[in-house]
């Protein structure tokens, strides 16, 4: 089992989200967002906005953290436990960063002693998808189904009826112009 470094990201990761908190005044505090959190974790950090998370305590008070982030995020359960007065204890703002937001790209963070790492929480893993059952038409019926086109009858004759319909125009046009 390999160390996980929660201030490096790598080009592949996928399914964490890291959370940082800040307990700076409300004056100062206003000054992160989503657009700019980028500059609070180093240098050359390269961030989705759109998919980075600033909120106030304040503001999930009545749910709290923890089951803002199961619900929200998806994170198990299982990588809460334990962890769950702590996460709703936090005050000031929370900045949830998943890794979508880092666009695929392997990055080191070197976060501003204005935020304060809280942990790395892993999203629940997919249920595996239901096994696939044949259908009739893998089994070699391909008579067409109910909402399966079929075939028009006589649909040959939308054709000649065009052909014909083409003959006399270049007629009449011959006919003019001669």
């Amino acid at each position: 089992m390999t160390d996980f470094d929660p201030n490096h990201v790598a080009a592949t990761e996928f399914g964490k989200v890291r959370l940082f908190s800040t307990e700076l005044d409300p004056a100062e505090a206003s000054n992160i967002t989503a657009q700019n959190v980028q500059r609070l974790l180093g240098t050359d950090i390269d961030l989705d906005a759109s998919k980075v998370e600033v909120i106030t305590s304040k503001s999930i008070e009545a749910i709290g953290l923890r089951q803002y982030l199961t619900s929200g995020y998806g994170i198990a359960e299982a990588d809460l436990k334990g962890k769950a007065a702590a996460l709703d204890a936090l005050t000031g703002l929370i900045v949830l960063i998943p890794s979508s937001a880092f666009k695929g790209k392997e990055q080191t963070l070197d976060p501003n002693p204005a935020l304060r790492f809280i942990g790395t929480f892993t999203e629940e893993a997919a249920a595996p998808p239901a096994p696939m059952t044949p259908r009739k038409s893998a089994e070699g019926d391909l008579t067409p189904g109910k909402g399966h086109a079929r075939p028009i009858p006589n649909a040959g004759r939308s054709w000649i009826g065009a052909i014909g319909a083409l003959i006399i125009a270049a007629a009449i046009v011959l006919f003019f112009v001669l």
